[in-house]
């Protein structure tokens, strides 16, 4: 810049100018004709340049913002691709999901039609019992009908029965009383059953008492004498021997087989070996005795030989024991005594003969055995029979006394029950 005046028309940049780059000298610039100031043509020919560097920086700048585009738009791409690959996995899994639900569906389906098919089988099994039970509620109704006849007939009997015993029920006691009498005679002889003979012979006794006639004083005291017998009576308890034996069989699998054996072996003295150096003629027979005597075994015995059982014997043995067990269980059942005995006196047998005896099995089935054929399956039974002849001994000297007492005519037969009183 220099002190001469402007020209007109002419801008004064009083900025600082920058320091041109080194560079190669430039050719001068041929004057100018139009007279211009060499400072403002210095700056014009630098514009280019300026021009140029900012357009580099704006292709840097434009560079480097494409490129942060350019890799956030591949982290966008991956994450596009990742989230894609999650759902084409999740579209995998709910096609997989989708076809475990519709094979699930097609199996209840399946099921469901053979709920169906027995659904309908147990209505028509239902309607068919419907139609059996009216069936069945049809036949009640006209067996009912048929009881009802039968009762009003068996009330009318009553009632004549009544009418021909008594109007005061004295004779229908002592009928009762009578039958009660048969029943405990027929339980304890045909079934041993004491207890319920004693039972019979209470209510018997109590018929009597009913009565509130004196006269059966001496009946009642005889049957108290049979309830006093029966009382001390024992019946031997059948159901705990039966169970006993039971138990019995069950523990015949545990036993052993004792073995058939010769005798004591008798001790051999100890053979001497012989070098093969110290073998001559002179000692060839001490060999060969020695050899025979090894060869040849000799037991004592007192009592006979008894052979080994072969293994399929075995197991027949064991059976056959076992039935002479459940026989000897039948025959108790049935209250042979005989029998009994003969069966448990072979299995008694059969343990000292085939097992061994030193066998704790052994030896308390062969006590058990013993101890039941101690016992008395079918002790003598009491006398009750003297109470029902003592009744019909008394009644007889009724019916003796006055005979019009057992006519069907009620008041006589209470006149006679007077009598007889």
């Amino acid at each position: 810049m220099t002190d001469e005046d402007p020209k007109p028309g002419v801008v004064i940049d009083v900025t600082p100018e920058p320091e041109p780059a080194p560079a190669e000298p430039a050719e001068e610039a041929p004057p100018s004709d139009s007279g211009a100031n060499p400072k403002s043509a210095q700056r014009a020919s630098n514009l280019p340049l300026i021009l140029g560097i900012i357009a580099l920086l704006a292709v840097i700048a434009a560079v480097a913002v494409g490129y942060n585009y350019w890799g956030q738009l591949r982290t966008d791409l991956a994450a596009i691709e990742t989230r894609v690959a999650e759902n084409h996995s999740q579209q995998r899994q709910l096609q997989q999901s989708i076809s475990t639900a519709t094979g699930t569906l097609l199996a209840q389906q399946g099921k469901l039609d053979e709920q169906r098919e027995l659904l309908v089988q147990q209505r028509a099994a239902v309607d068919e019992a419907r139609a059996a039970f009216e069936l069945q509620e049809q036949k009640l109704a006209e067996e009912n009908l048929r009881l009802q006849e039968r009762e009003a007939e068996l009330r009318a009997a009553v009632t004549d029965v009544h009418r021909r015993v008594g109007r005061s029920g004295t004779q229908w006691m002592i009928a009762e009383a009578e039958y009660l009498l048969r029943i405990a005679n027929d339980r304890l002889i045909l079934a041993r059953d004491g207890e319920t003979a004693r039972v019979a012979l209470e209510l018997a006794d109590q018929r009597l008492r009913d009565t509130k006639d004196p006269g059966w004083a001496g009946v009642r005291e005889q049957i108290a004498r049979d309830i006093a017998k029966l009382s001390a009576f024992e019946a031997p308890d059948i159901a705990g021997l039966s169970l006993r034996l039971g138990a019995l069989i069950e523990q015949i699998p545990q036993l052993k087989i004792a073995s058939a054996t010769i005798g004591p072996e008798r001790t051999l003295p100890e053979q001497v070996a012989r070098e093969p150096g110290e073998r001559s003629w002179d000692t060839l027979f001490e060999d060969i005795w020695a050899g025979f005597k090894d060869s040849v075994r000799i037991r004592e015995r007192d009592k006979p030989v008894q052979a080994m059982l072969a293994p399929e014997h075995q197991f027949f043995l064991y059976e056959n024991l076992k039935l002479h067990l459940q026989a000897a269980r039948l025959a108790l059942a049935r209250g042979d005594q005989p029998l009994m005995r003969e069966h448990l006196g072979t299995a008694a047998d059969w343990l000292k003969r085939y097992f061994a005896p030193e066998d704790g099995a052994a030896a308390s089935i062969g006590q058990a055995i013993a101890e039941m054929l101690e016992i008395d399956i079918r002790p003598s039974l009491p006398d009750v029979s003297q109470s029902l002849r003592a009744l019909q001994v008394r009644q007889k000297l009724m019916q003796e006394i006055a005979p019009s007492g057992m006519d069907g005519d009620g008041d006589s037969s209470n006149s006679g029950g007077s009598e007889a009183s």
